[in-house]
């Protein structure tokens, strides 16, 4: 049987900040030194076919290349059947 890696790849990806108007009159020091809001990372699983998202969730537990790292010891271990079996969310 195949590995999923041949179905399946996986990345960290950085989530689009909502564009958000904001009226700034006069700068303070704490605009300068504070960003707007913090980088939000996600796990992005998709099919290689087609680009379709079977998985997308928070990189919040650990690190993110942690988790990369495991989905993609998933990927080079199990089946395309077995992983999506695993990874699949419900929601999607």
């Amino acid at each position: 049987m195949e590995p999923a890696s041949t179905v399946y790849e996986a990345a960290i990806v950085e989530r689009e900040k909502p564009h958000t108007r904001r009226l700034k009159i006069v700068p303070t020091v704490d605009d300068e030194l504070r960003p707007d809001q913090p980088v939000v990372k996600d796990l992005v699983i998709r099919r290689k076919t087609d680009g379709e998202v079977i998985v997308r969730t928070p990189a919040d537990l650990g690190s993110p290349d942690a988790m990369l790292k495991a989905v993609q010891n998933d990927l080079h271990r199990m089946t395309a059947d077995e992983f999506f079996e695993e990874w699949k969310m419900p929601s999607l």
